[in-house]
């Protein structure tokens, strides 16, 4: 089989553009059982048509690697930002045939070389916002906001020259009981309520307000993660307002010291990959069975000022005490190797699930 990859950019005529993304978003509905997608049609549309609410941050270049029957066998976009060295490789799907990945990957590698970039890093779709990481273990189970793919990717672009830089986990964690230990975390709590800190769940009909918080915090404690960008606040809303449709409003924590934001503590219902992709009308009894008697929940986002150092240990009693309420166990979600949150319900954790970044040097 001979492996053709064609290319899409800004320029593409209208005609060759319609059959190209025909075949670029079809590719994973080829790949992956209906209850393991999670790709969001409309999204990967609006990025490569350049009508996504962050397509003003990067400029994209799509791949798409067909057979002699013009058959998708593989795709991959290559992004750019101003001013970085780096060039993203994301969005990448492929048959189990380690030629197409090298195909695709030598693509765009030729392009980002002659366009004087320094190394490729990847996967990354389009944005540290939208999505990052490959998983690399336990395939058989799949939670909200988790990166999902095949088994042999990773494998497949180190066999393309590429090494792993950063390396993340996530641990699934049982209900916590009564009989757990757990006097460090309730000396936590009760140090940061004697300091004045203030522990609530978040009200509804105040999500929006709260977004906006979170959002001044966010960006000040992502700012030196890998791969991150700055975005506005309303990019930041159009991405993620849609959270207050799933959350669980008392499982979204968050901490204030003397009426100012001090931390958050964010939780999902695990509505596996429900929520994550194209949305159906008929998935909606699930989604509602599921909010209505959550028995796993996500924690997705974990954040507290560098001024306010301690409160995570509070806010993990509270939590802690919410599941054991609740009977509900958890996942502490998409830990980066090394980071002080882990240590949180370490002695609940029953399996773990990991993930890489990887890069290779131009």
């Amino acid at each position: 089989m001979s492996i053709t990859v064609l290319t899409l950019t800004n320029r593409t005529p209208a005609p060759e553009r319609d059959v190209f993304l025909k075949g670029f978003l079809a590719l994973p509905k080829t790949l992956y059982p209906r209850e393991r997608r999670t790709q969001d049609t409309k999204a990967e549309k609006a990025i490569l048509n350049g009508t996504h609410p962050l397509s003003g941050e990067f400029t994209v270049r799509a791949y798409l690697a067909v057979d002699d029957g013009a058959s998708p066998q593989g795709r991959c976009v290559l992004t750019y930002y101003p001013d970085d060295p780096a060039a993203y490789v994301g969005f990448f799907e492929c048959v189990e045939d380690l030629d197409v990945c090298r195909a695709l990957l030598s693509a765009a590698e030729a392009q980002a070389r002659a366009d004087g970039k320094e190394k490729l890093v990847g996967p990354l779709n389009a944005s540290f916002w939208i999505g990052y990481r490959f998983k690399v273990e336990n395939f058989d189970e799949h939670f909200t906001g988790e990166p999902d793919n095949l088994p042999y990717y990773a494998d497949f672009w180190e066999a393309c020259g590429f090494t792993v830089s950063e390396r993340y986990y996530s641990n699934y964690l049982r209900s916590p009981t009564p009989e757990d230990p757990s006097e460090k975390w309730e000396k936590r709590l009760q140090r940061a309520l004697d300091k004045g800190y203030e522990i609530r769940s978040l009200e509804r009909g105040k999500f929006d307000e709260a977004l906006r918080d979170i959002y001044r915090m966010l960006v000040r404690l992502y700012a030196k993660f890998p791969a991150f960008k700055l975005i506005s606040e309303e990019q930041f809303t159009a991405l993620f307002g849609s959270l207050k449709y799933v959350v669980d409003y008392e499982c979204v924590l968050l901490g204030y010291k003397d009426g100012e934001l001090a931390g958050f503590f964010v939780c999902v219902p695990n509505y596996g990959t429900l929520v994550d992709g194209d949305l159906s009308l008929r998935d909606l009894p699930a989604i509602l069975r599921i909010r209505r008697n959550c028995k796993e929940y996500v924690i997705l986002y974990i954040g507290v000022d560098r001024k306010h150092l301690g409160l995570g240990g509070a806010f993990a009693q509270t939590i802690r005490q919410i599941g054991q309420n609740k009977g509900a166990g958890s996942i502490a979600a998409l830990i980066h190797e090394g980071n002080s949150s882990g240590v949180f319900f370490r002695e609940l954790t029953t399996h773990t699930a990991r993930y890489v970044l990887l890069e290779k040097a131009l």
